[in-house]
């Protein structure tokens, strides 16, 4: 799925373009494709040498990509496949814990980009795994491995800012008071060397993490998203604690994950790699490159 990030604002264009014209005049995002992309001392980029590139470098594989998608929720639609859905939440709430700061709208669109991504991988294993024999008893001695990995945890997304002493805190709240922003004054006021500079944001944190002190999640829980605490005390001085989103805990049982277990273990029976490049016969296709 690299080339798929690679050229997601140019998708369109991509595939559209030829090596005598340009038939989309815009890039996803709304901005217009100038004749002249780029000027570099006295010699300018054209256009359609840089579409012409992007083609021959990217178009073979983004074209497959879509096809890959394309085979796999047909055969999924065609057999009825389905995922559980605390798997997907699960998975969802994985990948957005390792992401930055978004706003509601941002993380919502992301949201749904992430649910096909997901959606795709799972459906393909499933389709790839189905005829491998794993037995009940295979299943349950994985799940009893380690019950807990299963589970997701609620976990917090935080900034914070480190001061001496209570006066300087509460300097640092009356800023806040006036409008001023947690990011500016993180790096303006704190002492935390290790997230000054990034304004204080700390990430995503489980509940059960050892890395911050407790009553950094104890202020958390009590708190609203997107609004800052009161100053509290930790050993390495004042600390002002600002949350930014949470994400829920999502507890499973084998019954929630009994699918992903089948397939993890089917998938080491494999004798060959994950590619939808298997599934095609199962449908048909037909492409541009042929028997490339």
């Amino acid at each position: 799925m690299i080339i798929v990030l690679i050229v997601t604002n140019i998708t369109t264009v991509l595939l559209l373009t030829n090596q005598n014209q340009t038939s989309v005049k815009k890039l996803e995002n709304g901005k217009k494709i100038p004749n002249e992309v780029a000027v570099v001392g006295d010699q300018s980029i054209k256009a359609k040498k840089w579409l012409n590139g992007l083609q021959m470098k990217y178009g073979k594989d983004y074209l497959k990509s879509m096809i890959n998608q394309e085979v796999v929720f047909q055969l999924a639609e065609q057999q009825n496949l389905s995922l559980e859905d605390k798997l997907v939440q699960r998975e969802l709430a994985m990948v957005e814990s390792t992401t930055g700061i978004m706003d509601e709208e941002e993380r919502n669109r992301k949201r749904e980009q992430w649910k096909s991504t997901i959606r795709y991988q799972n459906l393909l294993e499933e389709l790839l795994t189905q005829n491998i024999e794993v037995t009940d008893s295979e299943i349950n001695e994985t799940y009893q491995e380690d019950t807990e990995q299963y589970d997701f945890p609620t976990s917090y997304q935080m900034s914070h800012i480190i001061v001496e002493d209570e006066g300087t805190a509460q300097s640092v709240i009356s800023e806040l008071e006036n409008g001023d922003s947690f990011s500016s004054l993180a790096k303006k006021y704190s002492i935390d060397e290790n997230t000054k500079e990034k304004g204080g944001f700390l990430g995503y944190f489980p509940e059960d993490s050892t890395y911050l002190q407790d009553i950094y999640f104890e202020t958390a829980a009590g708190m609203e998203e997107n609004t800052y605490s009161q100053p509290f005390e930790i050993e390495d001085g004042t600390v002002i604690l600002y949350l930014h989103h949470i994400l829920p805990d999502i507890d499973v049982e084998l019954k929630d994950v009994q699918q992903e277990i089948r397939r993890e273990i089917a998938k080491n029976k494999m004798d060959h790699e994950i590619t939808a490049e298997y599934l095609w016969g199962e449908i048909g296709v037909n492409w541009f490159y042929g028997d490339q």
